[in-house]
């Protein structure tokens, strides 16, 4: 591995996710790491716009799964085809990554909703973070869902 840590760092493409881990990610670069940021066409496209030309940050895209004419303001639609698409993509991208760079992917960061990051990173032995851009109480009353059901206070389906 080269001595700059690299880090891919994947946001949940939906409002109040993606900005919140760029500005992580600049944060981050500050401090000498290198960072690819990874994210599907349609919010690369609205990055690439934003973000300075001469950016240290890495933008790379993947496709979000979905067909020419479909409705990409269809945010149900969207959600379900990256979490079906990324992680074949992401997979192949780290692979890509570490056969190509001297700095190998040696940590990925994600949203707490990209779970099927965490898994591909998990299976290929790389180290996992995880940044959560909502604040604690969302995290907390999430993290109780199991145990509420457990308990019987609610159903699966969030029904008491």
């Amino acid at each position: 591995m080269g001595s700059q840590p690299h880090v891919l760092v994947i946001p949940f493409p939906a409002q109040g996710h993606v900005a919140p881990l760029m500005k992580f990610s600049h944060f981050i670069v500050d401090h000498g790491i290198k960072v690819t940021f990874v994210s599907p066409e349609f919010i690369h496209e609205r990055l690439k716009t934003t973000l300075p030309t001469m950016s240290p940050i890495r933008l790379v895209s993947f496709p979000d799964g979905l067909e020419p004419g479909d409705d990409r303001n269809d945010t149900i639609k969207l959600i379900n085809s990256f979490l079906e698409i990324m992680p074949g993509h992401f997979k192949n991208l780290i692979e890509k990554i570490n056969e190509s760079d001297d700095e190998c992917i040696s940590c990925v960061i994600t949203d707490g909703m990209v779970v099927p990051a965490l898994e591909v990173a998990e299976k290929m032995g790389i180290k996992m973070a995880i940044f959560w851009p909502a604040g604690p109480a969302t995290l907390a009353i999430i993290l109780s869902i199991p145990k509420l059901i457990q308990d019987g206070i609610i159903d699966t389906r969030g029904n008491n």
